[in-house]
């Protein structure tokens, strides 16, 4: 019988050695994250700091793209922000990049003792919702939905796009398997049943009023587009003998 769940932030992120986690970034780092993987770049790097990231460009014979943001915007030096709509019209095939973002990227760090970590959002809903039953099933674990939040704060938009692949995972189990909704996972679904305009909702969120202030508004249209793209953004394992083709690697 699988659990479903859902952190709201990382902070509350415990026992993950049964967990498959789904991190959901939906404003900035999962979106962008899944646009960039289904580019199929020759190598995508995710650090948690702006030095950490400058630092292994520096030290690489490649040339890695530095790609991400801090407040909202790409830090002095980086070839790329944090726009899910940019990266769909960048070339980044065979590319090798480097990716840091203020909260996407420390909450995905936060889940790097799952068995599986994979990156959701309303883009490639029904690709990551699909990928994360299916491995939970195979390897008898419970699913976590892992909401970045917003400066290690509650997030509206993240748990919205929480409560939408809960029930799309949900949609997934055969009516004669048995499954628990925790409390996390049932608010989740309360939110997202109660919102029914998703980018009015997100217009008035913390993360979305930042977008508008940047001059990044079109991207909420853009990433609110379910099921464009069918990819999934994995962790790979320091221990795989086989990269999946839309993994990424974690350098903390």
């Amino acid at each position: 019988m699988i659990d479903i769940d859902v952190a709201f932030t990382p902070s509350e992120v415990q026992a993950l050695d049964n967990k498959i986690c789904v991190v959901v970034d939906v404003m900035r780092a999962t979106s962008s994250l899944t646009v960039i993987a289904s580019q199929k770049p020759k190598k995508l790097t995710l650090t948690t700091t702006v030095q950490k990231a400058m630092m292994m460009a520096e030290k690489s014979r490649t040339n890695p793209l530095l790609c991400g943001e801090r407040r909202g915007l790409p830090p002095d030096g980086f070839d790329y922000g944090n726009s899910p709509l940019e990266y769909h019209s960048a070339n980044l095939k065979d590319k090798e990049i480097v990716f840091t973002s203020s909260n996407g990227t420390r909450a995905i760090a936060d889940t790097v003792l799952s068995p599986k970590v994979y990156l959701g959002c309303f883009l490639n809903a029904s690709a990551v919702c699909k990928k994360a039953y299916e491995t939970a099933l195979e390897k008898k674990c419970d699913i976590l939905l892992v909401c970045a939040g917003r400066e290690e704060k509650f997030a509206i938009d993240d748990a919205y796009c929480a409560g939408y692949l809960v029930q799309k995972i949900v949609s997934l189990i055969p009516f004669d398997k048995k499954f628990v909704l925790s409390d996390g996972a049932q608010a989740a679904l309360g939110i997202y049943g109660y919102y029914k305009d998703a980018k009015k909702l997100f217009l008035m969120s913390g993360a979305g009023k930042s977008l508008v202030e940047i001059g990044l508004e079109s991207d909420i249209d853009f990433l609110l587009k379910p099921d464009l793209i069918d990819c999934v953004p994995e962790m790979i394992d320091k221990n795989a003998v086989k990269i999946p083709e839309y993994g990424f690697y974690l350098a903390v």
